[in-house]
């Protein structure tokens, strides 16, 4: 059952966009914001880049919608130690009070952490799917989430899939 809102950063969209299953979000979440930043960083500067004509056909088709950060003070702010892509993204969900801000990154997850924002990232957003019934090879996504210069260590990669 679909019930998260959230705020997506482009590392969520190019990275779920690389392994092909970008349509995922669609299914596990009810409603889906970008920033303006992210929508820039992704689909107008990453023109033909992973993750650009999907988030811009996801924007056109109404599944994600466009959600302007009004707090021009906090965002720059943010802007010292993160991208603000990230910073909106943020912003935007502390200020709208969404479930989850989906990022990946370690420092910007960590500032979210401290602004009492909730994260998620690829690999959470694929547990998630599972969890929902979704028959999903986990394995083998995160191993096309690694060659695709993800960076999942390799003392996660262990925890996820001990040895046998």
């Amino acid at each position: 059952m679909k019930s998260f809102q959230v705020v997506a950063d482009s590392s969520c969209l190019i990275g779920m966009a690389q392994i092909k299953i970008f349509w995922l979000l669609k299914e596990v979440f009810e409603e889906i914001y970008i920033p303006d930043a992210v929508y820039e960083e992704v689909v107008v500067k990453g023109r033909d880049e992973a993750g650009s004509a999907e988030t811009e056909s996801a924007v056109k088709d109404g599944w994600i919608s466009m959600r302007s950060v009004n707090d021009e003070m906090a965002v720059n702010a943010l802007t010292t130690i993160l991208g603000k892509g990230e910073s909106e993204v943020i912003i935007l969900c502390k200020k709208s009070g969404f479930d989850y801000a989906l990022i990946d990154e370690r420092t910007a997850r960590d500032a979210a952490a401290l602004m009492g924002v909730n994260t998620m990232g690829v690999l959470g957003i694929i547990d998630l799917a599972i969890e929902m019934g979704f028959a999903i090879d986990k394995k083998k996504l995160v191993n096309q989430l690694r060659e695709a210069g993800f960076r999942i260590s390799d003392k996660l990669y262990k925890r996820m899939f001990p040895a046998k």
